[in-house]
């Protein structure tokens, strides 16, 4: 996952009084944190979400909060009313709501809901549903950081094991926890902080945790910066009986009231690396395993759910000394080997020179599984290849918490370089490539850097390519009053020469709210999902799933049913007012109390001849209490970048983007067909008005619109 440096920029633009109403509905419900970060598993706990740092504007109101809803099975929340009931509101400005800057959630987990982060959302009737926060479950006993702690002398009392959730909370914050070990104990810590932010939409800057070891009399004993990405982890064996304190601060002195932690603090078994770090579901796999505290177990046995979906999937281990931290392994339907690299005496190579390494023979389709054991090392394996044949090589090693930078080359038999490729995902490479001629192949892993050791750890799987898509969907959040629209856009990702339709289907719309159909004609990459609340519609809120199924030709040569689960694309801010994006795996919609705008007009069809223009005149009914300027656009289009486009092959829009002025009521989009622009017949277009929430955010209402191009004369 990308790491993110902010500055706080957005602050500076927009300052509201805390003590401000929100005057219109231009908002949601912005997360920025939540406290505690996690809940153990089998417990309830009282967690406290908060809405931004910029209370009544840009999103930071959570004002009649009335559900949460939580990412996967074995959690459940309630919203807990604040104890004097919610603020009144003012008769004078009834569509005014009172500012809540924080709410409490009461969450309970089941003994055995699977461990790990959890995204969740809140919806509230006035601002909608809100965007993503995160909480982690985990099996250790939580406790909450007390201060003042920046000190040795005042250092929190904490017994082994333990979750510590607490806060970087500002400039110079150092936290300080102190605990007894035994002669020859174990104990390993690891901070989740850094990792918690990178899906938030607007925490500027990101923490940088460091952890420190010492005895109590300042001796240091160990240190660690960066160990998962930019959180720490340090495992310490102590050398004598006593009491020991352990420190937490951000490496540069900064903080935030925002920046969240959870220390784990235990002495259980505590895997780094697993080879094969790759398994099939449905199946059971040895895996060798590097770590701390093992009890000398080098293997743990481990069945597969057939039901696993394929990816990145977050698992403990049994081990004889007890069940071991929470474990990322990558679930695939590739056959996979291992190549457990051999203790050796010698210490590894310093030399500049690179070292050949044969690992053995990668079966195509299928996958292997090692680590670089030398400075400066190649693993090197043999194929055999079809001319014409089409193949995808992937390494999977730093989305599952390995330290590799790798590097990919595809030589032929003669050791020429024919493909290379470093960094198509992160850190992780891919190389699609097509066989030149029948023969025999190699391909090299490496860590570019030439580092060396178990934590650099990776899977390479080689599948054959035919044609495919994925599918995404912009954005992850909606708001919709009764009567009025909103839309979302499919996004689909062509790949290998599939041009075929999609039909586009979405699950778990709340009672009241109706989807207009999408199917994606062949060729055509993006399209608008159009969402209608009846008008007796009632406030309630549900997470969404959205899918795309099409026919696609498999290896057999006959067409098959393929259906790909969407990702939902959540609105990340960026310095200078960017718009970023972030894969995440939640998406909600909401029916609201009445919106600031419904968008209307006069011309809900027309006709485009090839190389002519025609106008779509664009209505607004504003609400008595809204007179904000209001852009309009059939695009997501944001500081001139284009992020969804629906327009069909060969029509554009004229202008960048239309502004109805402050009061004002109406506007035009003109959109202008090609001469060669090939015919289309009622296809539906959401015409969009925007709301800003913030500098980067928008919620836009939309009408739909009906266009035909005719053919050509």
């Amino acid at each position: 996952m990308q790491i993110r440096c902010f500055r706080a920029l957005l602050a500076l633009i927009f300052i509201f009084s805390a003590a401000s109403r929100s005057v219109a509905q231009t908002s949601f419900p912005m997360i920025i944190s939540s406290f505690p970060t996690g809940v153990q598993r089998g417990k309830t706990t009282d967690v406290v979400v908060t809405a931004g740092t910029v209370a009544g504007g840009g999103g930071a109101n959570l004002y009649a909060a009335y559900k949460a809803m939580f990412e996967g099975e074995g959690v459940k929340a309630e919203i807990v009313p604040p104890e004097k009931g919610w603020p009144a509101k003012d008769p004078k400005t009834p569509n005014a709501v009172p500012v809540v800057a924080s709410v409490t959630m009461r969450v309970t987990v089941a003994a055995d809901a699977a461990p790990g982060v959890r995204e969740f959302r809140l919806a509230t009737p006035h601002h909608g549903t809100s965007s993503l926060g995160l909480l982690v479950i985990g099996d250790e006993p939580e406790i909450t950081e007390i201060e003042p702690n920046n000190d040795t002398e005042h250092a929190q009392l904490i017994t082994v094991p333990c979750v510590v959730n607490g806060r970087i909370q500002a400039a110079e914050d150092v936290d300080c926890f102190k605990f007894t070990a035994t002669a020859g104990q174990e104990i390993t810590f690891s901070c989740e902080c850094a990792r918690l932010e990178d899906k938030i939409h607007d925490i500027s800057p990101h923490a940088d945790p460091l952890l420190v070891v010492k005895d109590m009399t300042g001796h240091e004993l160990a240190r660690n910066d960066d160990y998962y990405r930019a959180d720490p982890m340090v495992h310490c064996v102590f050398p004598a009986a006593g009491t020991y304190l352990i420190e937490l601060r951000d490496v540069g002195y900064q903080g935030n009231q925002n920046w969240v932690y959870r220390l784990d603090v235990t002495s259980r078994p505590y895997v780094v690396s697993t080879v094969p770090c790759a398994v099939r579901r449905g199946q059971s796999a040895e895996l060798h395993l590097v770590g701390y505290n093992l009890g000398g177990v080098q293997t743990a046995h481990l069945d597969v759910p057939g039901s696993q979906s394929a990816g990145i999937w977050y698992t403990t281990l049994k081990l004889p000394g007890g069940t071991t931290n929470t474990v990322p392994l990558l679930v695939t339907d590739a056959p996979q080997a291992a190549f457990v690299p051999a203790p050796s005496a010698a210490p590894a190579s310093a030399s500049p020179k690179a070292s050949i390494v044969t690992r053995g023979a990668l079966q195509l389709p299928g996958g292997v599984n090692s680590w670089v054991d030398h400075e400066n090392q190649v693993d090197r394996y043999t194929y055999h290849a079809k001319k014409g044949e089409t193949w995808g090589f992937e390494v999977t090693a730093r989305r599952i918490d390995s330290e590799i930078d790798s590097e990919i080359k595809i030589r032929d038999s003669k050791g020429a370089v024919l493909a290379a490729n470093d960094d198509a995902f992160g850190k992780d490479s891919r190389l699609d490539w097509t066989a030149p001629a029948d023969g025999d192949y190699t391909i090299d892993v490496r860590d570019l850097a030439g580092h060396a050791g178990p934590t650099y750890y990776y899977n390479l799987t080689a599948e054959r390519l035919i044609p495919d898509f994925k599918i995404k969907f912009d954005t992850d959040r909606g708001m919709i009053a009764p009567g009025n629209h909103t839309a979302w856009f499919a996004l689909v990702e062509r790949r290998y020469g599939f041009a075929g339709e999609v039909h586009v289907d979405v699950k778990g719309l709340p009672a009241g709210i109706a989807v207009s159909p999408l199917t994606l004609a062949p060729g055509q990459a993006q399209g608008a999902l159009i969402f209608t609340a009846a008008p007796d519609a009632k406030i309630d809120a549900g997470m969404v799933q959205i899918t795309g199924t099409a026919m696609v030709h498999g290896l057999d040569g006959k067409p098959h049913s393929v259906t790909h689960t969407a990702s939902p694309v959540t609105e990340i801010y960026i310095p200078g007012g960017a718009r970023g994006q972030f894969d995440v795996s939640t998406a909600a919609i909401g029916i609201s109390e009445p919106n600031d705008i419904v968008v209307t007009t006069s011309t809900p069809s027309i006709t485009l001849a090839p190389g002519g223009t025609a106008k779509i005149e664009v209505e607004l009914k504003r609400r008595a209490d809204y007179t904000k300027p209001v852009t309009i656009d059939v695009r997501v289009n944001h500081l001139g970048s284009v992020f969804t486009n629906q327009l069909p092959t060969g029509v554009t829009v004229e202008a960048d983007a239309v502004t109805i002025g402050e009061g004002q009521t109406k506007g035009v989009i003109t959109l202008r067909a090609a001469a060669d622009a090939p015919p289309i017949q009622n296809y539906t277009l959401a015409v969009m008005a925007n709301v800003s929430v913030n500098f980067v955010m928008k919620v836009w209402y939309v009408t739909p619109v009906t266009l035909t191009v005719t053919p050509k004369k």
